[in-house]
C-alpha cells in the first residue's frame, strides 16, 4: 500500500469513527427522552457495541419490554455477526486476543477489513476501525445523553444515510466476484421481500439465506 493509500484509508477510519460518535449521541439522547437511567445506554455502548441492537434494546425496555425478551431480540438482531465471524476469520488473531477482536467486530470494522488486498492491512484496517468505534460510540452516547434537552434530532442532517452509502463503496471490489454478486443480489433480494413481513431489524438477517442459496461460480 502506496503512502497516499494509506493516508486515504486512515482520514476514512477517522471520518466513520466520529460519524459512529455521532450516532452514539442520537442514542444517548433517546435513552434521556425515555427517562433511563444513564448507566443503561453506557453499559450496553461499552459492553455491546452495536447500535441496532442497542436502540432496540432501549427502545422495547422503555416501552416495558421485559428485558430478557429486550435483549434475545437484539442477539437475534445481531446474528449477522456470524457471518462476519467467518469472513474475517482468516486475517484476525488465533491468540487471546481474538476475544477482543471479537468484540470491535461491527459492520464497519469488516467492510474496512475486508476491502484491503493483503492479510496485513485487512487485518490493520479492522483493528484501528474496530478500535476507533469502540472508544467514540460510547463518548457519543454519554455525550448525548448529557445534552439530550438542547441537541436536535440528529438524523435531520442526514447522517444516517452516509453509513449505508459508505459500507456500499467499501464492498464494491468484493462484487467482481460472480459467486458474491449471485449471494448479494439473492440476499439483498429477500431481505426487501420481508420488510413488510417482519419486525424492524430482522429482514436484514433474511438476507443470510443468499450465503446458501446463492450458487458458486467458478
Amino acid at each position: 500500500m502506496q503512502d497516499k493509500d494509506r493516508y486515504n484509508l486512515i482520514k476514512a477510519i477517522i471520518l466513520i469513527s466520529i460519524a459512529t460518535g455521532i450516532v452514539g449521541i442520537s442514542l444517548g439522547s433517546v435513552a434521556a427522552s425515555f427517562n433511563l437511567p444513564i448507566w443503561i445506554p453506557l453499559l450496553l455502548s461499552v459492553t455491546v457495541l452495536a447500535g441496532a441492537a442497542e436502540f432496540t434494546f432501549i427502545g422495547m425496555v422503555a416501552t416495558g419490554t421485559n428485558p430478557i425478551f429486550a435483549a434475545l431480540t437484539g442477539i437475534l438482531i445481531n446474528m449477522r455477526h456470524f457471518p462476519f465471524g467467518l469472513s474475517v476469520a482468516t486475517f484476525i488473531e488465533t491468540n487471546a486476543y481474538r476475544f477482543i477482536a471479537c468484540h470491535i467486530m461491527n459492520d464497519e470494522s469488516v467492510m474496512f477489513g475486508l476491502s484491503q488486498q493483503s492479510p496485513q492491512f485487512k487485518k490493520w484496517a479492522y483493528w484501528m476501525c474496530g478500535l476507533g468505534i469502540s472508544v467514540l460510540w460510547p463518548i457519543g452516547v454519554l455525550i448525548g445523553y448529557l445534552l439530550s434537552k438542547t441537541i436536535p434530532d440528529i438524523y435531520v442532517f442526514g447522517i444516517d444515510a452516509a453509513f449505508p452509502a459508505i459500507l456500499f463503496a467499501l464492498i464494491l471490489p468484493l462484487l467482481r466476484n460472480k459467486t458474491t454478486r449471485n449471494r448479494v443480489f439473492i440476499g439483498t433480494t429477500l431481505s426487501l421481500a420481508s420488510i413488510p413481513l417482519l419486525p424492524t431489524g430482522l429482514p436484514v438477517l433474511v438476507s443470510m439465506l443468499g450465503l446458501l442459496l446463492g450458487s458458486k461460480s467458478k
